[in-house]
């Protein structure tokens, strides 16, 4: 179970805050983490100040509890400590958990909030048939429902948990609408966040800023999307004709990218592709739910209705 929003919010702005007042690492760790209730906190912060009183890094003491964190978040506090930046990448860290981490919780409510209404139409139906007296009737449809929809997941978990699967996941994604969208959207508030950092930290190597932050994208096809920019660039192409190899990014992010890049001023447009995503992505994701909702709690309850009709006739 990954440490939740919430608590990543106010760590991260405590670590901001500690860290801008000149406080050692260990005792911001410590003091950051003293009045958060996260369980899974809890376990990481003493295995994780026994590696600073080792010698380690940061990011090398948070990585014993790796599992916990979202993908981003020690690429992130890695970038950090090498671009000499770990105020501003806790900051961004906790702008981020505060900002688009309800768009995060969006994508998530995409299923699990269909999934909790079907699940419970499945309870009542089966509830329905013992109250009208069909045990044999609610004892099959528990069994046939329940019974092959878990073994379905379980099965798909196990796929999933091989690279060549996953892989292949990656892409179909970016195959359906809204879906395609919704990655796209998360990589590029992710990426573009990161790379800022990196960018305006000054001193790294273009390709460096690239290692540092295509760690934060999940999806693989966007990875391999991005490396072909990265190679653009390695190859002293300029940044409007690097990103113009993408074939996920979208004209307008290409256009300002030029457009910064030409002018001397990439730093803004980055800020603004970073805004810009994440305002979309919201919009998108709200609109999308209300609709997608609506429709499957009307499904469910057509199907009850059925079921009522079955054990009445």
């Amino acid at each position: 179970m990954r440490i939740d929003n919430q608590t990543l919010w106010l760590f991260s702005d405590s670590m901001a805050l500690c860290l801008s007042s000149a406080m050692p690492v260990r005792q911001a760790l410590a003091t950051s983490s003293r009045s958060l209730c996260s369980r899974q906190l809890q376990k990481i912060i003493p295995l994780a100040l026994a590696q600073c009183d080792a010698g380690a890094s940061l990011s090398e003491a948070l990585a014993a509890g790796e599992k916990y964190f979202p993908r981003h978040y020690l690429p992130l506090v890695r970038a950090g400590e090498t671009t000499g930046r770990l105020v501003e990448a806790f900051r961004l860290l906790a702008q981020y958990e505060r900002r688009v981490a309800p768009s995060v919780r969006l994508v998530r409510n995409t299923w699990l909030y269909p999934a909790a209404c079907i699940v419970f139409g499945w309870i009542l139906r089966a509830l329905i048939f013992v109250y009208f007296g069909k045990y044999e009737t609610a004892g099959w449809f528990v069994g046939t429902t329940f019974a092959s929809t878990g073994l379905a997941v379980l099965i798909g978990w196990l796929l999933c948990q091989l690279a060549p699967i996953r892989r292949l996941l990656d892409t179909l994604l970016l195959q359906l609408p809204l879906l395609r969208e919704t990655e796209i959207g998360l990589a590029t508030v992710l990426f573009f966040s990161t790379f800022r950092l990196a960018y305006e930290a000054g001193g790294l190597e273009v390709t460096r800023m690239f290692d540092l932050a295509l760690p934060v994208v999940r999806n693989e096809a966007i990875r391999r999307d991005l490396l072909a920019v990265r190679d653009s660039l390695a190859g002293n192409d300029t940044f409007g004709d690097a990103f113009a190899a993408s074939a996920l990014l979208s004209p307008e992010i290409k256009s300002q990218i030029h457009t910064g890049a030409y002018a001397g001023r990439l730093e803004q447009s980055l800020a603004r592709i970073v805004q810009a995503a994440t305002e979309r992505l919201d919009f998108m994701l709200r609109a999308f739910n209300q609709i997608f909702q609506r429709l499957v709690v009307l499904g469910v309850g057509f199907s009850i209705m059925e079921t009522v009709l079955i054990c009445v006739m």
